[in-house]
């Protein structure tokens, strides 16, 4: 994945594009951050961990901008998020995380942290976490 990455920035540097070329130059920054940090190549889930991570700062930043009335940031935080989702796996639906929460505990999972590592395990990098935490929570409330 970050061959893919490095070779769009290079293709978007050719093309003129601007906010893709300093949005994947971050991206690609801070996984070499992370790989210098301990010595090692990042691995797939690092780099999409690192892609989510920049995606919610990028909404973040849109938050502040919606306060302080700043269109211009607005736009260019919304255009980097489209080119950081471009990298993401395709989210798990509510309907797939209900039915392995199901699975995990028909087969004897009865709290939150057994759960979600089924979860974890079963869906990897394109599991939304809050979203199945507040899933979890809510099989687990309906169960009681």
């Amino acid at each position: 994945m970050k061959q893919k990455i490095r070779e769009n920035m290079i293709a978007a540097m050719k093309a003129g594009e601007q906010t893709r070329v300093l949005t994947l130059r971050g991206i690609l920054a801070e996984i070499t951050r992370v790989e210098k940090e301990v010595p090692h190549e990042a691995t797939e889930a690092e780099i999409v961990q690192i892609i989510k991570r920049e995606r919610a700062r990028r909404e973040e930043a849109i938050d502040y901008a919606r306060k302080a009335n700043r269109n211009d940031l607005i736009e260019q935080n919304q255009r980097e998020v489209a080119i950081l989702e471009q990298y993401l796996p395709a989210a798990i639906g509510a309907d797939q995380i209900n039915t392995a929460i199901a699975e995990a505990m028909s087969a004897g999972a009865a709290q939150i942290g057994p759960l979600m590592k089924a979860l974890r395990d079963k869906f990897g990098a394109g599991l939304d976490g809050k979203l199945a935490s507040e899933l979890v929570k809510q099989a687990l409330s309906a169960k009681q």
